[in-house]
Protein backbone atom coordinates (compact mmCIF):
# COMPACT_ATOMS: atom_id res chain seq x y z
CA UNK A 1 0.00 0.00 0.00
CA UNK A 2 0.82 3.35 -1.11
CA UNK A 3 0.58 6.39 1.56
CA UNK A 4 -0.17 9.67 -0.13
CA UNK A 5 -0.31 12.78 2.20
CA UNK A 6 -2.16 15.43 1.31
CA UNK A 7 -1.12 18.57 3.10
CA UNK A 8 -4.22 20.99 3.57
CA UNK A 9 -7.61 20.52 3.33
CA UNK A 10 -9.20 24.52 1.81
CA UNK A 11 -11.81 24.60 -0.89
CA UNK A 12 -8.84 23.77 -4.09
CA UNK A 13 -8.31 20.55 -2.62
CA UNK A 14 -11.62 19.22 -2.30
CA UNK A 15 -11.51 17.83 -6.22
CA UNK A 16 -7.89 16.42 -5.74
CA UNK A 17 -9.02 14.61 -2.44
CA UNK A 18 -11.78 12.92 -3.87
CA UNK A 19 -10.66 11.74 -6.88
CA UNK A 20 -7.52 10.14 -4.99
CA UNK A 21 -9.95 7.94 -2.69
CA UNK A 22 -12.41 7.22 -5.44
CA UNK A 23 -8.43 5.94 -7.39
CA UNK A 24 -7.79 4.36 -4.16
CA UNK A 25 -9.33 1.05 -3.79
CA UNK A 26 -7.81 -0.06 -7.43
CA UNK A 27 -4.60 1.42 -6.99
CA UNK A 28 -3.96 0.49 -3.04
CA UNK A 29 -3.61 3.73 -1.60
CA UNK A 30 -4.06 4.83 1.85
CA UNK A 31 -4.86 8.75 1.62
CA UNK A 32 -3.99 11.32 4.61
CA UNK A 33 -5.43 14.80 4.40
CA UNK A 34 -3.68 16.74 6.90
CA UNK A 35 -5.36 19.80 8.14
CA UNK A 36 -5.21 21.99 10.81
CA UNK A 37 -8.57 21.43 11.56
CA UNK A 38 -9.08 18.33 11.87
CA UNK A 39 -12.98 18.39 11.54
CA UNK A 40 -12.61 19.76 7.55
CA UNK A 41 -10.41 16.92 6.50
CA UNK A 42 -12.78 14.59 8.25
CA UNK A 43 -15.24 15.95 6.18
CA UNK A 44 -13.29 16.08 3.11
CA UNK A 45 -12.64 12.19 3.44
CA UNK A 46 -16.25 11.46 3.80
CA UNK A 47 -16.14 7.90 6.08
CA UNK A 48 -14.11 6.89 2.74
CA UNK A 49 -12.27 3.49 4.01
CA UNK A 50 -9.26 4.73 2.38
CA UNK A 51 -8.88 8.24 3.66
CA UNK A 52 -7.89 9.32 7.15
CA UNK A 53 -7.81 12.95 8.96
CA UNK A 54 -5.16 14.32 10.39
CA UNK A 55 -4.53 17.21 12.88
CA UNK A 56 -1.91 18.76 11.44
CA UNK A 57 0.34 22.23 11.98
CA UNK A 58 3.00 23.25 9.03
CA UNK A 59 4.09 24.96 11.69
CA UNK A 60 5.34 22.44 14.11
CA UNK A 61 8.15 20.97 12.98
CA UNK A 62 7.75 17.45 14.50
CA UNK A 63 4.28 17.15 12.89
CA UNK A 64 5.92 17.89 9.51
CA UNK A 65 8.25 15.27 9.97
CA UNK A 66 6.19 12.88 10.98
CA UNK A 67 4.15 12.69 7.99
CA UNK A 68 7.55 13.53 5.28
CA UNK A 69 8.56 10.23 7.26
CA UNK A 70 5.02 8.16 6.32
CA UNK A 71 3.92 9.52 2.68
CA UNK A 72 5.43 7.80 -0.21
CA UNK A 73 4.06 11.03 -1.58
CA UNK A 74 3.43 14.42 -0.52
CA UNK A 75 1.09 16.87 -2.06
CA UNK A 76 0.97 20.15 -0.44
CA UNK A 77 -2.47 22.12 -1.30
CA UNK A 78 -0.99 24.63 1.56
CA UNK A 79 -0.85 28.02 0.99
CA UNK A 80 2.58 29.16 -0.90
CA UNK A 81 4.13 30.76 1.69
CA UNK A 82 4.23 28.10 3.62
CA UNK A 83 5.60 25.17 1.46
CA UNK A 84 8.89 26.20 2.14
CA UNK A 85 8.22 24.62 5.85
CA UNK A 86 7.41 21.32 4.17
CA UNK A 87 9.93 21.18 1.24
CA UNK A 88 12.57 21.59 3.75
CA UNK A 89 11.92 18.07 5.53
CA UNK A 90 11.37 16.10 2.33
Amino acid sequence: MKNIAILGAGRSSSSLIRYLLEQSEQLDWKIRVCDYNKETAKQKINNHPNGEAVEFDVFDNSEVVREVEKADLIVSMLPARMHIHVIEEA
